[in-house]
């Protein structure tokens, strides 16, 4: 199972990275960072090197580099700058990142230590690094027992809870998308977690962005498409008129009134004309053809968001049916072995996960699972009790 969860972690790790290229460009490069250093033609200077603790890494002929505190295009800029004075003319330089350095999981999960870290990662999945959250331990094998059955009924208990809140807004977002009102099994909006609202929110974003910039290559395709019908009517009034002054000629020049150059001039003329009205019949129907396939790829966009969001609904519904199955089983078996750590599992059970981040002076952050964490960050979840 845990090799399945990790799976799909780098799976989902690698969708992220697809989109998050702009927070790639702005980041900070930091001690334990590992660079791809390439010098275009200068294949021996070209190496991966580690940032050492001190921010900086060593090129050989160029010396000592500082990068800590600077991002990929600054590094590059600065190992130009010393390239130049180095060799002829000019440099090509390419900066990238090899490995970010670890972050390190603490605190409330099976197993405490240091991972290694994707673009895009959040809380969550760096706890699934770390085997998801701790078991607890006991001295004799009952209580052993006891421990682990609570353990799993309090993880199935929190778990439950993510999943019944994500049921509720990808039925509310469902009911939205489909022209209902929340009503049923579709929760009012003030019931459901903020968090979740907030994920499907940047999800309708992405699709809201995605259909509008459909719908502008559509209305330009279209606009392009009706210059190209105007220019089309005025060749052919062009082509009209070209074609009456070669009857014209024509006649002239059968009773010897007329050259015959003008008359081959003039058919030279016609031809081009039925050339630019054929040429631009085709650029007319390739704009039409570029609008209708705007406006497709605008509709199966809605259809995917909509396909995707019924998969999530019927994904959740599953998880919840199993989660209450084993949440069920843990609580029948603790009523029976110890009512005390069954009324323990009812107890509110708080998951708070801090981040402790260099530059923060020691002070940690409260986050949530689906906060992004940074390379270097310290990531400590803890299980709290919820008082009154």
């Amino acid at each position: 199972m845990q090799a399945i969860v990790k799976k799909l972690f780098w799976a989902f790790v690698l969708c992220v990275a697809c989109v998050s290229q702009t927070a790639a460009e702005n980041y900070k490069v930091g001690p334990g960072d590992k660079l791809n250093v390439s010098i275009l033609g200068q294949n021996e200077f070209s190496r991966v090197t580690e940032v050492r603790g001190d921010g900086s890494f060593q090129l050989h002929k160029l010396g000592k580099v500082q990068a800590a505190g600077h991002t990929l295009a600054e590094i590059e800029d600065i190992i130009i700058k010393r390239a130049d004075e180095l060799f002829d003319g000019s440099v090509s330089v390419v900066v990238e990142m090899a490995e970010y350095r670890p972050i390190f999981v603490m605190g409330n999960v099976q197993t405490p230590g240091s991972y290694p870290y994707a673009r895009g990662m959040t809380v969550i999945q760096a706890i699934a690094l770390a085997g998801g959250y701790e078991r607890g331990r006991a001295e004799t094998t009952n209580e052993r027992n006891v421990l682990d059955v609570q353990q799993r009924a309090l993880e199935a208990r929190i778990r439950l809870g993510f999943a019944e809140n994500r049921l509720k807004a990808i039925t509310a977002e469902l009911a939205r998308l489909e022209g209902r009102e929340a009503q049923g099994d579709a929760a009012a909006p003030e019931d459901i977690d903020p968090d979740q609202v907030e994920l499907l929110t940047k999800d309708r974003e992405i699709l809201n962005e995605s259909i509008e910039g459909f719908t502008r290559r559509e209305a330009l395709a279209n606009a392009e498409a009706e210059l190209y019908a105007q220019r089309r009517e005025l060749i052919a009034r062009q082509l009209q008129v070209t074609e009456e002054q070669l009857a014209d000629i024509n006649s002239l020049v059968a009773q010897g009134l007329s050259r015959r150059d003008r008359l081959v001039e003039l058919k030279v003329e016609a031809d081009n004309f039925r050339s630019d009205e054929l040429q631009t019949t085709a650029y007319a129907a390739r704009a039409e053809q570029t609008a209708v396939n705007a406006r497709n790829e605008s509709d199966v966009a809605l259809a995917r968001y909509h396909r995707d969001l019924l998969s999530g609904k019927i994904a959740a519904e599953e998880r919840i049916q199993l989660l209450r199955s084993q949440l069920n089983a843990s609580m029948d078996y603790l009523r029976q072995v110890s009512p005390t750590a069954a009324m323990a599992v009812n107890t509110k059970v708080e998951t708070v996960f801090e981040v402790y981040r260099a530059g923060t002076k020691g002070q940690p952050e409260q986050v949530d699972l689906t906060s992004e964490i940074q390379p270097g960050d310290v990531l400590v979840v803890k299980f709290e009790e919820v008082t009154n």
